[in-house]
């Protein structure tokens, strides 16, 4: 039997009508009674249609439990009568289910919210980082117009007018004229930006937007956000991480790490490469190319450790060998690596090469002081004997 309050709670819609706007605020969900409702998104100018929904079936779930914003649209197909389920009919629904199941639902209907506050808090991110990188792409174009462009310009010198670039960046994204004003008012009391207000002719008041240090606004922008952001909430990690992104989280250089992934230095459990390309570039190079490695000839200056005399000429290590003992060859042997252990093993007489050979057999590790001054006093002998200058 129908109820006054379900009747109440009873709504009509009419073929092709809005029943909500993905980004709107939620408040309460549906359930079909009669009829049909499409689900969608818009994508630019496309409309993705995500699921259809028949009589029984409830939809904008989510947004009832979480208070959140609608993550899609939703229209009716047909005629359609929906009951219109708030929150606190859900809670109604709910004290009647079992205490366990209402302990679970209630668990993860928390859950749920927590997982929408962190997702929103993501998006606002990456919507404030995506408006700097626009606002860093208009200013240069503001800054590098032409003088006779510049000129036919209203308030050119004063910077980028705000509400042109409202118009520009909703173009370009999802946001609302509030989400502009905010990243504006944060880049202002970042101090990333200067902000000059002029009253216009229509008694409306412009503001005039000027970047102060184009070069570096955007990674400035992007740093001090995640510093504010750091202790808000918890935002997402990427799993796996390239060699520049790695570089910058231990503040080197990738080309040192170059040096040390092929040192051995970085454990091989941390390579991973995806099967597939690494694959198919694999198969465009040459037959030999896995077979050896193709050294880059350095200059003398350039030297750095034992690795490097298999750049330098069998003459010179030769007169550079005669003049360091035993022990110490020893200790270059065994930081060396093969082709230099090659290299070292040519340029000794038979008989010493011998012992230096067993020398580093028998050595089982060098301490990094120690194998730091034996590589410094190799390579000041070579530049010595080479005629450089001795660091």
């Amino acid at each position: 039997m129908t109820t006054k309050q379900n009747v109440r709670n009873i709504k009509v819609f009419y073929k092709d009508q809005s029943i909500f706007r993905e980004g709107q605020q939620a408040g309460h969900a549906y359930m079909v009674k009669k009829g049909t409702v499409t689900l969608y998104r818009t994508d630019g100018n496309r409309k993705v249609v995500l699921d259809r929904v028949g009589k029984g079936e409830i939809f904008g779930e989510k947004g009832a439990l979480t208070g959140s914003v609608r993550s899609s649209s939703a229209e009716a197909a047909e005629y359609c009568e929906l009951m219109i389920l708030t929150e606190q009919i859900i809670q109604t629904l709910l004290d009647r289910c079992p205490k366990t199941i209402q302990h679970l639902t209630r668990l993860l209907i928390e859950r749920l919210k927590k997982q929408a506050r962190i997702s929103n808090a993501n998006v606002c991110r990456s919507t404030f980082l995506s408006i700097c990188r626009i606002l860093e792409l208009a200013w240069r174009a503001h800054a590098n117009m032409p003088p006779a462009q510049a000129k036919r310009t209203p308030n050119h010198k004063q910077g980028m007018r705000l509400a042109d670039l409202s118009r520009e960046i909703k173009d370009i994204l999802l946001v609302s004229e509030a989400d502009i004003r905010s990243a504006v008012d944060q880049l202002y009391r970042l101090k990333l930006v200067d902000c000059t207000r002029t009253k216009s002719a229509k008694a409306f008041e412009d503001m005039f937007i000027r970047i102060k240090d184009a070069d570096n606004f955007f990674h400035v922008a992007s740093n001090l956000h995640k510093e504010l952001s750091r202790n808000s909430t918890p935002e997402p990690e990427l799993e796996y991480v390239d060699i520049f992104d790695f570089a910058e989280d231990v503040q080197a250089d990738p080309q040192i790490l170059y040096k040390k992934i092929a040192a051995g230095e970085i454990p091989e459990s941390l390579f991973f490469f995806h099967k597939q390309g690494a694959l198919t570039w694999a198969s465009e190079q040459p037959e030999d190319f896995f077979k050896k490695v193709k050294r880059k000839r350095k200059k003398l200056e350039e030297l750095e450790d034992v690795n490097d005399i298999v750049f330098v000429d069998n003459t010179t290590l030769k007169q550079v060998f005669s003049q360091i003992g035993y022990y110490k060859l020893g200790v270059l042997m065994t930081l060396a690596d093969e082709d230099a252990r090659k290299k070292i093993d040519a340029n000794l007489a038979k008989k010493i090469a011998r012992i230096v050979r067993e020398e580093a057999e028998n050595r089982a590790t060098v301490e990094d002081a120690e194998a730091e001054d034996v590589q410094d006093e190799l390579i000041e002998l070579i530049r010595t004997v080479k005629g450089g200058k001795a660091s």
